[in-house]
Formats: C-alpha cells, sequence, structure tokens
C-alpha cells in the first residue's frame, strides 16, 4: 500500500532541504583581507606622519638655508648701498639670477632699505601680491604666507634700517616629500605583495587543503562509502578533526553493519513466514514478490482446508520497511489461529480485524483480499477489506474482477465484509495483486495502471502459470525502467485445472 509520509521522507533524504546558501568568503581570504587591511590602515597612519614628518624637517633646513642665505646677501646690499640704489637693483637681480627654478623653485629677494623697497626682476616675480606674502611671512613665526595657490617660506635678517627678505616656493618641496613617500608606499607594498603571496602559500597547505580533503572524506561517507578514513596532517587542529571524522566513519560503517546484519536477519524470518513452493491438487499456483526496501509491508499464503479447498491471501500493510514487515508477520500469525476455526473469508477478516486494531499504532491500517478456491467443486468465495482489485480469467478471454466488499482492517470496529461466490472453468486464472504493481511509475510519472495489468495478464495466458507470473513481473520491470520502486509489489497467481 502506498504511504504518502513515507514517500515524503525519501524525497527529504533523496533531495534534502533547502540548504542556508554558503558563504562566498573563504578563511584565506578573510584571513589575507583582515590582514592586509589592518596593514593598509597601520601603513596609512604611519605615512601620513612621516609625511608631516619629513615636510617638517625640510621646511626647517629650508628657512634656515633662507635666513643664511639673507644674512650673506645683507653685507653685499650694504656695500652696493654705497654706489646708489641702482646698484643695489643690481646686485639682486645677478644675485636672483644665479638661483634655477630646479634647485630654488619660486626663488625671490626684497630688499627694504632708507624707507624703500627693491625685488628682484630676474624672474619676472615682481609684484605687489608677493611683497605683501612675504612681509606676512617675515611677521609670521612659522614664516609662512599663502600666495594665490601657492605657499611661500620666507627667510628674513635685517641689520639697522637695511632688511633683506629671501622666498622660496613650497610646492617643490612637498612634491620631493611626497616622490619620498610613494617610494616608501611602494616599497610597503612590495612587501604586502610579498607577505600574501607567503600567508597564501601557507594558509593552501595548512587550511585549504585539509579542509579540501576533509570535505572529500565527508562527502564519500555521505554518499554511502562508510568507514573511509581522512589522511593525517601537519597541524595538530586538523589532525585531531580528521581523527574524529575518522572515528564517526569507523562508527557509521559498524552501524551499517550492524543494520545489515539485522536486515538481513529481518528478511530470512521474513523469507520463513511466507510459503516458497504453494503445491494444491488441482490448483497451479505461482508468486512474486519484491520487497521495496529489504523488507516488505506486503504478505501473502496460502492455507489448505480439510475438505480439500485452499484459502489464499494477500495483504498490504500501510508503507514498508521493518514496521510494516512486523505487521505483515503478526498477520501470519492471526491468519493461522482463524483459519484453525473459521472458513469462511468473511469471518475470518472481522476475526483479524478485531485483534489488530488492538495491537498496531494509529493510524497503521491493511489491506487484505482472501480467496477460498475449492479445485473439487470448481468455485471460488472471497472477501476483500479494501484490498486492490483481482483478475479472474477464462481461456476464451472472459474477465471479471473481484472488488473491494469492506473497509480496510482496523479501521471501524465490528466492521463486516460481504462474502460474494464465482464459479470458475477449468483453465481460469485468478490474479491477485498488492497495488504497488498498479502504482508503478515510469520515467514519465505515468502509472501502470489496472488496464496494462490486465493486458499482461491476457498476454501471458498461453504460458505457464510459472511463466506467466515472470512475464508480468517483466512487463513492470521494462515500464518501471530506470525508477526505483517506491512501494512493495506481490502477485498470487492461481490456475484452476
Amino acid at each position: 500500500m502506498s504511504d504518502s509520509a513515507n514517500l515524503a521522507r525519501e524525497a527529504l533524504l533523496t533531495d534534502g532541504p533547502s540548504a542556508p546558501p554558503r558563504p562566498w568568503r573563504s578563511i584565506r581570504f578573510q584571513l589575507l583581507a583582515a590582514v592586509n587591511g589592518t596593514l593598509v590602515v597601520i601603513v596609512a597612519i604611519f605615512l601620513a606622519y612621516d609625511y608631516q614628518r619629513e615636510f617638517a624637517a625640510r621646511m626647517s633646513v629650508k628657512q634656515i638655508a633662507l635666513e643664511e642665505e639673507a644674512k650673506t646677501l645683507l653685507p653685499g646690499v650694504q656695500q652696493a648701498r654705497h654706489h646708489g640704489i641702482d646698484s643695489v637693483q643690481q646686485y639682486v637681480d645677478a644675485v636672483c639670477a644665479r638661483m634655477r627654478d630646479v634647485d630654488s623653485p619660486g626663488h625671490h629677494i626684497a630688499v627694504e632699505l632708507d624707507g624703500r623697497t627693491l625685488q628682484a626682476t630676474a624672474h619676472h616675480r615682481a609684484s605687489q601680491e608677493m611683497l605683501q606674502a612675504m612681509r606676512e611671512a617675515a611677521r609670521a613665526p612659522s614664516r609662512l604666507a599663502a600666495l594665490n595657490e601657492d605657499e611661500l617660506v620666507v627667510g628674513v635678517y635685517e641689520q639697522g634700517d637695511t632688511t633683506v627678505l629671501v622666498s622660496e616656493s613650497l610646492a617643490n618641496l612637498r612634491r620631493a616629500v611626497r616622490g619620498d613617500v610613494f617610494r616608501r608606499l611602494v616599497g610597503v607594498a612590495v612587501m604586502a605583495l610579498v607577505g600574501s603571496i607567503v600567508i597564501n602559500i601557507v594558509l593552501i597547505r595548512l587550511v585549504t587543503r585539509p579542509i579540501g580533503q576533509l570535505v572529500s572524506t565527508v562527502r564519500t561517507v555521505a554518499q554511502g562509502k562508510l568507514g573511509a578514513q581522512a589522511d593525517e596532517f601537519q597541524s595538530a587542529e586538523f589532525s585531531f578533526l580528521a581523527g574524529e571524522v575518522n572515528e564517526m566513519s569507523s562508527a557509521l560503517a559498524a552501524a551499517e553493519r550492524n543494520r545489515k546484519a539485522q536486515l538481513q536477519k529481518a528478511r530470512e524470518i521474513q523469507e520463513h513466514v511466507l510459503p516458497r513452493n504453494i503445491e494444491v491438487p488441482g490448483l497451479k499456483v505461482a508468486h512474486i514478490f519484491q520487497p521495496a526496501d529489504d523488507v516488505s509491508g506486503d504478505y501473502y499464503d496460502a492455507l489448505p482446508f480439510a475438505d480439500g479447498s485452499c484459502l489464499f491471501c494477500v495483504a498490504d500493510v500501510t508503507g514498508h520497511g521493518i514496521p510494516a514487515a512486523m505487521t505483515a508477520a503478526t498477520l501470519k500469525t492471526l491468519l493461522l489461529q482463524a483459519s484453525e476455526h473459521l472458513t469462511c473469508p468473511a469471518e475470518i477478516l472481522r476475526f483479524v480485524s478485531e485483534r489488530l486494531s488492538s495491537i498496531t499504532l494509529p493510524g497503521d491500517f491493511v489491506s487484505m483480499l482472501l480467496v477460498s478456491a475449492s479445485p473439487a467443486t470448481k468455485s471460488l468465495q472471497y472477501a476483500s477489506a479494501g484490498h486492490e482489485t483481482a483478475l479472474l480469467t477464462v481461456p476464451d478471454g472472459t474477465r471479471k474482477e473481484l472488488c473491494s466488499t469492506g473497509p480496510l482492517l482496523g479501521i471501524v470496529d465490528d466492521a463486516a465484509w460481504k462474502v460474494e461466490s464465482r464459479t470458475v472453468a477449468r483453465g481460469a486464472r485468478l490474479l491477485m495483486v498488492t497495488d504497488g504493481i498498479v502504482e508503478t511509475f515510469n520515467d514519465q510519472e505515468e502509472c501502470f495502471g489496472r488496464q496494462r495489468l490486465a493486458e499482461a495478464l491476457q498476454a501471458g495466458q498461453h504460458l505457464a502459470v510459472g511463466q506467466a507470473a515472470k512475464h508480468i513481473a517483466q512487463q513492470l520491470t521494462t515500464y518501471r525502467h530506470a525508477v526505483r520502486p517506491h512501494d512493495d509489489v506481490t502477485l498470487l497467481l492461481v490456475e484452476f485445472g
């Protein structure tokens, strides 16, 4: 009987629950990002501090150099002063002209004497704005002043009524400092790159590769190769983890061996419970029994009566596997007990149903078809507790259906079943099956159905009973193709002759 709960469980085991999305960032990426991110912040702070310190030091040197230049110029200015203002102008221009922009960018000289101000004209920088900026710098403690988008540093020397101002632009100084900082930055970047490569190699050897090997081992175990073992690793942590994985794998392998041993024992018990060679005078009987799992919830039997008739039974317990097999074994006991005192199929169903409901779990139901066949009278009686329809055929091709005559076993208290009678001719065949046959699906999710079953039965009418049963089973296998059976398959074929 199809069990939707078991089907849902199998689908869950096959497809698995929807796994949460795995983070795309690996340990290696996160560690490199953390190390390099921290390194970048530290380097940025260091370079900013180094830039300020280097710039302040070079500006201090530049300021001292300009002070010394102003101090050196003052005696020359005073000497030229004796020859007139024009001589002072020529002297200042000559000195300024010798200063190249490459060495002293924005170099400019201004002289204040006798209430007059002279500016060097060699580089065409003389202007009121330049003079004003130089004066502001001379008064400022830092000796700095802004001029348009530039900044000036000024050296000043004063003696008596003569003041010499010498200025330079800070643009080149800043560029020089930035160049040095950039070169340091390149060096640090190269070191960071080398460090990242080294860390990456170490992580691959100590983390990524061991994790990959452990994942491969776990996947191998998940694929059913229980007992698979992971290799030892160089690190204590991964060696410990590998040991735990190996112990888990070994424990699963031992548990699986024990489970298979238990299932094998259960299979042997079930095979012992079910009849193997059914021999009834006047009847030819063949059967097919194919559990979906190691053990089955289907049950079939043939019990002879003293009058020469035989009681054929095919039952289907809800679900399959060990729980269903335990109920099926119970059916054997109840059926044997009932057949000792009863011969009517309906009374036997009532006997089994009353006792079954008291020993099975709620929700466990059983369908059962009982057919009492008498070769002597060429007749049969049957009662069906919600079981799959049986087929009765005669050599001329006529087919009759033996439908259900009452509810499933174990559902309704004081349930009753109707007994139906049929007269059978020589060569007639009775096919009793479980719904695992008609509910077999192919890869197009199409059901085998009763019509195909009837056609398969008719197609094997000319074959011996055993060959006819195998023919039906072969048709079922061909139809199913590569689809795994989800329910037990049981077939009992009886020929009157």
